[in-house]
């Protein structure tokens, strides 16, 4: 006995994910057993409550499998989860995606679900609910073992049941997502910083450090923890930066000061060379719960070689490599026989290298050329001693 389609008598639901949610989510890994269907990677924070809710609804409709699909126009699908009992086949998996795929294609302002047979059984069928969203579709495809007329009348019965649950939940659940992949962003964008970047809390407690103020934390000269605390090498350099953070989280609770009051600067002396600076700014002023970040420390290394700033900006204005040599060594104040020495030439052929820089970057003095190339110095973390930022 063929299966009929049967419309879902709920009120039209409409999921609104504001754009496409495939643009926040990881690459597409292939699941070997659920081969051929294909499921985007996501993190646990956004898979776990999407999975939870997935096999809510399949306890609830009683199904052998469920596939859950998103679709945007002129897209393949994207998959965000997949469950198929072990027995059911590969053809059923294969039935269950071209059903989605197929369902994902229809552009209808109503909340629908259809019935499809699998292939020449009279007796395996497929429920897809096709939920309406902002730029795409959601389909959530049930898969159901020897159905019988009861069991198909109780499923849609169901189905018609979650619609109004679907809507909240997946606004929801999208709006993690993005929040989610923003945060990730930001975070890799912190973390390609050459500055030493740190949040803390109400109470003081360190809550986040980029890449940078790691490296700094690990050499354990200069910048250290304490505890849950930030702390420096030198007890008086201890205490001037905890009384700077302090000074910060009590003006950044005063809105009329918030704005007024100069950012701290601290030096923290290390074993040689010369002290990291750090600055201290309060991160909003409007109530907040005590965990939430009340104040970023910015941490300087004033020892950092000047190459890593500079590399980039001399391939930016076609250097060669001596000239980019020459260039990053007076960057880090040299006068032009030190760097010469430092280049093993003589000081006549670093001029002549100093004159082509001149010639290339439109500048006369070294004053000048060491101030255009600071200003146009593309700040992005090194790895490996290689810079990772090349100006187009």
């Amino acid at each position: 006995m063929a299966l009929d389609m049967i419309d879902s008598a709920a009120e039209p639901v409409f999921v609104h994910l504001d754009r496409d949610v495939s643009g926040f989510i990881d690459d597409v890994v292939s699941v070997t057993v659920q081969d051929p269907i294909q499921v985007a990677t996501l993190d646990n924070d956004c898979y776990a409550p999407l999975a939870n809710v997935a096999r809510e609804i399949g306890r609830e409709l009683q199904g052998d499998g469920m596939l859950i699909g998103w679709h945007a126009g002129g897209g393949d699908p994207i998959y965000l989860f997949a469950d198929v009992a072990p027995g059911a086949g590969p053809q059923a998996e294969r039935e269950m995606a071209s059903m989605a795929a197929s369902a994902g294609t229809m552009r209808t302002f109503d909340a629908r679900s259809e019935w499809r047979q699998i292939g020449g059984s009279a007796s395996d069928g497929l429920l897809t609910t096709t939920i309406p969203a902002d730029g795409g579709v959601v389909t959530v495809t049930t898969l159901f073992k020897r159905i019988g007329q009861s069991t198909r009348k109780r499923a849609s019965e169901a189905s018609a049941r979650l619609l109004p649950l679907v809507q909240p939940f997946f606004r929801i659940w999208a709006s993690r997502l993005r929040s989610a992949t923003q945060l990730r962003a930001l975070t890799a964008a912190i973390d390609r910083s050459d500055v030493g970047v740190l949040l803390v809390d109400a109470s003081g407690q360190l809550t986040f450090a980029n890449e940078t103020a790691e490296a700094l934390i690990a050499r354990n000269d200069g910048l250290r923890r304490l505890g849950g605390m930030l702390a420096a090498s030198h007890l008086s350099d201890t205490l001037s930066l905890q009384t700077s953070i302090q000074h910060v989280l009590a003006s950044g609770a005063d809105e009329s000061k918030a704005n007024t009051t100069p950012a701290p600067v601290v030096a923290l002396r290390r074993s040689c060379g010369r002290p990291l600076m750090a600055t201290i700014v309060p991160v909003r002023t409007v109530a907040q719960p005590a965990c939430d970040a009340a104040a970023i420390i910015y941490v300087f290394d004033p020892g950092r070689t000047m190459g890593a700033l500079l590399e980039p900006v001399c391939k930016f204005f076609g250097l060669s490599r001596v000239e980019t040599q020459l260039a990053c060594l007076i960057g880090d104040g040299m006068v032009l026989s030190d760097a010469a020495k430092a280049m093993r030439v003589r000081e006549l052929t670093a001029r002549s290298y100093l004159k082509q820089i001149f010639l290339k970057t439109g500048t006369k003095r070294q004053a000048e050329l060491v101030g255009l190339l600071l200003k146009s110095a593309v700040r992005t973390h090194r790895i490996d001693g290689k810079a990772t930022a090349t100006p187009n």
